[in-house]
């Protein structure tokens, strides 16, 4: 170890980045403490040589627990200066921007802004600029309450339905390329064992326990707050996405139109997905801000705290809609969260939202490299 070089002051280009995350893993190869608290540290040992793809595979795989930083006996102030958490973090967040499609630059226009997440901000805000002023602007029919009344069903289809398939053509065309660098051949996604086990430590959010003894964060002291949280938000998006498939259901297949009663699958997944969205989101929101930024890069926690306060918008918007759908004001608030839901699908691919894909695909690759990890 005393031949490895010290840490460089200063943001890194990408080369030294990789370069500055391959010493610190390095070290903790030659070291090995940590080796029971994740899935990063015994899938770094099984590499004699550590190339770019494998450090962003195993930049993906870490949750961020912060487990090895607190237990790190080589963490700053030491001159190894060892920080997983840290450099993991911005290789994550270089590599994000990497494997997304260039938008094409306008040809009446030399604005660098027009290129990569900026132009994709500004268009989605333009997008649901224009869906505000539909929705007001081209009502449907319905009874009191329901969302037709407002906007018409196919005027309300075409508007979610185009950036909902933007969002996920690009999250896939990026997976694609993430997966090709990281694992090689797209045969490897046809491994079923692999993604029941990635399923499964998804799910119960295994890799968020520090080991077992839970995360590090937002303190040294180990702690269940985050993983609950956590699973807040996850269960609760999931909930909400529940809701839509139920609504549609109901619409498409038994004929009901909405709008549905309280007591009715549609609304209840609806209510506990928002309400599990919305602790969920300002419970992570108050840890980030007590958390050491030591750990962590500061464009990803900017990233962080842009996702979270999005998804509470989203939240927040979409349990209006409910609250306030007999009263005079539900046209407004149904066309502010319409809007909330184009933007958000518009830029979802450009977020934080993306580690979802990139960090279950490394686990599918981990769980394909260590069949018997349970």
């Amino acid at each position: 170890m005393d031949d490895l070089p010290l840490p460089v002051d200063g943001p890194l280009p990408a080369d030294g980045l990789f370069a500055e995350a391959r010493r610190q893993l390095t070290i903790c190869n030659a070291c090995r403490y940590c080796e029971g608290y994740c899935a990063v540290f015994p899938a770094l040992e099984r590499r004699t040589v550590l190339e770019d793809p494998d450090i962003t595979h195993l930049a993906n795989l870490c949750h961020d627990c912060r487990a090895c930083f607190t237990a790190c006996m080589y963490a700053p102030p030491h001159e190894f200066a060892v920080n997983p958490p840290a450099v993991l973090s911005e290789v994550r967040r270089r590599t994000y921007d990497d494997y997304l499609p260039k938008l094409p630059r306008p040809p009446w226009t030399g604005l660098p802004w027009m290129r990569g997440r900026a132009g994709v901000a500004a268009l989605a805000v333009v997008a649901a600029a224009g869906v505000a002023a539909l929705a007001l602007a081209v009502p449907g029919g319905g009874p009191a309450g329901s969302p037709y009344r407002v906007i018409a069903y196919p005027a309300l289809l075409v508007l979610v339905a185009l950036p909902c398939a933007w969002g996920v053509a690009v999250l896939a065309m990026a997976a694609a390329r993430y997966w090709r660098q990281t694992a090689g051949s797209f045969r490897g996604l046809l491994n079923g064992r692999a993604w029941l086990a990635a399923t499964r430590h998804a799910a119960t959010l295994r890799y968020l326990r520090g080991g077992g003894a839970d995360c590090s964060y937002p303190t040294d002291v180990p702690s269940a707050a985050r993983r609950r949280l956590h699973g807040c938000v996850a269960y609760g998006f999931l909930a909400c996405a529940g809701s839509t498939i139920a609504a549609a259901a109901e619409q498409d297949l038994a004929g009901v139109r909405p709008p549905y009663p309280v007591v009715s699958v549609p609304v209840l997944l609806g209510i506990a997905g928002g309400l599990g969205l919305m602790a969920g989101c300002a419970g992570l929101i108050w840890l980030r801000r007590r958390a050491d930024p030591a750990s962590s890069d500061p464009g990803m926690t900017s990233r962080d705290y842009g996702l979270l306060i999005a998804l509470e918008i989203l939240a927040v918007s979409g349990l209006l809609t409910l609250v306030l759908r007999q009263t005079p004001v539900y046209a407004g608030v149904l066309a502010l969260h319409i809007a909330a839901v184009v933007t958000c699908f518009c830029m979802v691919p450009y977020t934080k939202f993306s580690h979802v894909v990139y960090r279950f695909l490394a686990l599918v690759h981990d769980s394909a490299e260590a069949p018997g990890r349970q």
